[in-house]
């Protein structure tokens, strides 16, 4: 069943984010465009309001009231609690912010987020002179919050979310010097590309990030992005089924964010992208066209950070291309909703794949047909869950996904598009 047509994804997740919290140690007012309607967000949307942040829906957009780290007194308990829900990035994040806040902050989250490590973050604020606390590594994370210093960061894994943390913190650093970050391998860039955009003092210099403390200023407006990672679903369909031709606009565009397209290009769909805006953040339209049965390739791992959200339907595509496809170095994936590695290799292997973990590479052999099980498990993985709805597409196929509700967590109307591209 073919892919056709134009669509706008919903705002761009990871951005949104950062707009909100941004706008907690930010002055002014902002009124913003397009941010995500999705359940993640929605979770930061309500920790910012916790912390005292005003956020009006008018017709637009949604108005925020920066906040410039004006925080709200202790409550009689002594402590305020922020549930995290299920948004991993809304609890790295927000950790930095609250490291240089006065009073005790504790961050708790879901079943899953509860699994996920958080001592990535709490180390490098701790070198900063915060004192936080994990439980086993893992959430609760409770934060008194207090004066911080600035520090020269190396992080040891290639995360986007780990640099963010650090920088927010830089921004509350109470000398005067920069709060730098040095990355083993560039990953997005949204958090510096922001704050340079909000009045703040940034630079980069390769992989070396620096940021000096300071105030920001919010913009008359913003108008967020749409997001690739959404996007990624349905241009990678059109890539490996037949017929298909979809172009998606509005998208973000930075190159951080758009491994998957690059991958789909070496895999023989046919790829083009128009950029008609670059501040603060790269944006336009991409289109992919079927061009014939794909082929496989390697994806070294310099190029996972750019795709890191992708790796599930790359694998899927994979499944359907020629000859081998390897992604390298993706252990990353094992500390995501799920172990994400391991979900991708038994739920496309109860489709037929002969896909393989190998340490920490994914190894797909292709081409396959598809079988048909009588059901599959998302195990409540948003991105896995919209990977196996559209291998089903692809199959012609009815079976229920079990934990497809998750699909919420970043793209609430998915399924809606989904069928709008198949009718054409």
């Amino acid at each position: 069943m073919p892919l056709r047509g134009r669509f706008t994804p919903p705002g761009d997740k990871s951005v949104s984010h950062r707009l909100l919290l941004l706008a907690l140690i930010a002055k002014g007012e902002m009124m913003i465009a397009g941010l995500s309607d999705c359940d993640d967000v929605a979770t930061t949307l309500r920790c910012f309001r916790a912390l005292g942040g005003k956020a009006v829906p008018e017709q637009g957009g949604l108005r925020v009231t920066g906040l410039d780290r004006a925080f709200p007194a202790m409550p009689e308990e002594g402590e305020i609690v922020l549930d995290c829900g299920n948004s991993g990035t809304t609890m790295r994040l927000i950790a930095g912010i609250l490291a240089g806040a006065p009073g005790r902050y504790v961050l708790t989250g879901d079943a899953q987020l509860s699994r996920r490590p958080m001592e990535r973050v709490a180390e490098p604020l701790r070198l900063m002179g915060a004192r936080i606390t994990t439980v086993a590594g893992k959430p609760p994370v409770t934060i008194e919050g207090g004066r911080l210093t600035s520090v020269d960061y190396h992080l040891k894994d290639a995360s986007a979310q780990v640099k963010g943390t650090v920088m927010l913190a830089g921004l509350s650093a109470c000398d005067s010097g920069p709060t730098s970050v040095v990355e083993t391998v560039a990953t997005r860039a949204h958090t510096e590309r922001l704050v340079d955009y909000f009045k703040g003092r940034v630079s980069v210099e390769g992989l070396r990030i620096s940021v000096w403390p300071g105030s920001l200023e919010l913009k008359e407006s913003y108008l967020t992005p749409a997001d690739p990672s959404s996007a990624a679903f349905f241009l990678t369909g059109a890539a490996m089924i037949p017929d298909s031709k979809v172009t998606a606009s509005g998208i973000l565009l930075s190159p951080g964010r758009t491994g998957f397209l690059r991958v789909l290009d070496r895999m023989g769909a046919k790829v083009s992208i128009t950029l008609t805006s670059d501040t603060p953040e790269p944006t336009g339209e991409a289109t992919v066209e079927y061009a014939g049965p794909l082929q496989g390739t390697e994806i070294a791992p310099e190029e996972v950070p750019s795709l890191i959200d992708e790796v599930p339907v790359l694998a899927l595509a994979a499944t359907q291309a020629g000859g081998r496809t390897v992604f390298r170095k993706v252990d990353e994936l094992r500390i995501k909703e799920t172990d994400r590695l391991m979900s991708i290799r038994h739920q496309l292997g109860a489709l037929g794949a002969r896909i393989r973990v190998e340490g920490d590479d994914l190894v797909v052999e292709g081409p396959t047909s598809f079988i048909i099980p009588a059901e599959l498990d998302s195990g409540h993985d948003h991105r896995l869950a919209m990977t196996l709805a559209l291998a089903l597409k692809a199959a012609r196929a009815k079976i229920p996904v079990l934990g497809s509700e998750s699909i919420a967590i970043s793209y609430p109307g998915f399924g809606a598009q989904l069928e709008e591209l198949c009718r054409g």
